[in-house]
């Protein structure tokens, strides 16, 4: 039950701050008026990407917890 929760949990988490990352709300740029049209620096690039992936690595860690409780419940 630890793994869906804690898995689901992170999941949720890095999806939001990817979808924050991605969008940058708080970037100006004097070439665009949109936010998201400004280039992303690297430190934001690193943020967003290790973002992603502990998204990914939490939606499988859900996924197997889920498996495994259906395997045991058998």
């Amino acid at each position: 039950m630890a793994l869906i929760i804690g898995g689901s949990t992170l999941a949720v988490i890095g999806a939001v701050v990817s979808f924050i990352y991605f969008l940058q709300p708080w970037r100006t740029c004097p070439d665009d008026d949109a936010s998201a049209g400004c280039p992303m620096l690297p430190d934001d690039a690193a943020i967003l990407t290790a973002a992603m992936i502990v998204t990914v690595l939490a939606t499988a860690m859900a996924v197997v917890g889920t498996a495994s409780r259906k395997r045991h419940s058998d």
